[in-house]
């Protein structure tokens, strides 16, 4: 009778430890556009945090071979540059790339479509919120929004 509650108080000990969360390996915490002057080309600043040493270490490496941003319609990725040659900035364990785009500009006519697309703080941020594709040599990291992510839109014409 002894080992079996001996053996239940164990599995009831081990089962309650078990309510740890885990952490994800990459995270958005911040996504900032900045349009600029018309001497430099407007851009999207993306802070990834990264929980994983391995991950980290691919980006110190430049492995990254192209940076998806999912919100954004398949044809119209080509508007949005990401320098592959360049290292993201670290900080701790955030990492911030910069992308450079033309998407958001006034001038732009909308594919399929006379008009032009009308850009305003609130279709911008929509178009920035989705999830956000990493893609290194043979791996694909699929990198969703924390919790308290933030997204910041300055522009300089309101």
């Amino acid at each position: 009778m002894k080992k079996i509650s001996f053996l239940f108080l164990f599995l009831l000990a081990v089962s309650c430890s078990k309510d740890k969360k885990t952490q994800p390996l990459t995270s958005i915490e911040k996504i900032e556009y900045i349009d600029l002057d018309y001497e430099k080309q407007p851009g999207v600043i993306i802070d990834i945090q990264v929980n994983d040493s391995i991950i980290a270490k691919k980006f110190e490496n430049k492995e990254l071979r192209e940076f998806i941003i999912y919100s954004i319609k398949k044809e119209d990725r080509n508007y949005f540059s990401y320098e592959l040659w360049k290292a993201p900035i670290r900080k701790g364990n955030v990492f911030s790339f910069l992308i450079r785009t033309s998407y958001f500009s006034q001038n732009i006519s909308d594919k399929g479509k006379k008009e032009k697309k009308i850009w305003n703080k609130d279709n911008i941020t929509k178009a920035l919120s989705g999830d956000i594709g990493l893609i290194f040599n043979k791996d694909t990291i699929h990198v969703k929004p924390s919790k308290d992510r933030k997204i910041v839109i300055q522009e300089l014409n309101n």
